[in-house]
């Protein structure tokens, strides 16, 4: 599903991202980057990018800017936690360094297709991929991922919260 953000929230995740940088620079330390084709501001403003196109579209509070740590935990549908993970390419793969880092109920991969549209390619819930997720070396050592096709499509759990939220509670009639 392609998702074109708002000026408003482009200019947010400008922000956010540039902010997130300059407060690991005050604190005296680098961000960790391993892409020598985009730099750590750029990183951070495209993971709130996708933050924020997942936000709009399941109506969940925009992220916000985190000093130390999000945990592993970007957006919360009610108590179902959610790591939306960001990649340069529009199809994929999701990638988590091990399974201890997927710490969210369930990841929703968001890919760059340009400007400020990104594509939601879909999502997993934790146990599914450290079940069927596999071993792979972009470079930087041994990684686990899983293809986009492997994920649930997003308009299965946008219906799944949809329904959750909208539906009628039946009341039993004794």
């Amino acid at each position: 599903m392609l998702i074109t953000l708002t000026k408003q929230d482009a200019h947010a995740s400008q922000l956010l991202g540039a902010d997130t940088v300059k407060l690991c620079e005050m604190q005296g330390f680098a961000p960790r980057l391993e892409n020598a084709k985009q730099s750590r501001t750029e990183a951070n403003i495209w993971g709130f990018k996708a933050e924020f196109a997942v936000a709009r579209l399941l109506d969940l509070e925009p992220p916000t800017l985190n000093v130390l740590s999000d945990g592993g935990i970007d957006l919360w549908y009610g108590d179902t936690s959610i790591d939306v993970k960001f990649t340069n390419k529009e199809h994929g793969p999701l990638i988590f360094d091990t399974h201890e880092k997927f710490r969210a109920d369930l990841a929703i991969l968001v890919g760059k297709v340009g400007g400020d549209t990104l594509r939601i390619n879909g999502w997993i819930d934790r146990s599914t991929f450290c079940d069927k997720a596999v071993k792979a070396d972009f470079g930087y050592g041994p990684r686990y991922k899983m293809d986009v096709d492997d994920m649930a499509p997003i308009e299965k759990l946008w219906k799944g919260f949809a329904t959750s939220r909208f539906s009628v509670k039946r009341r039993s009639v004794h």
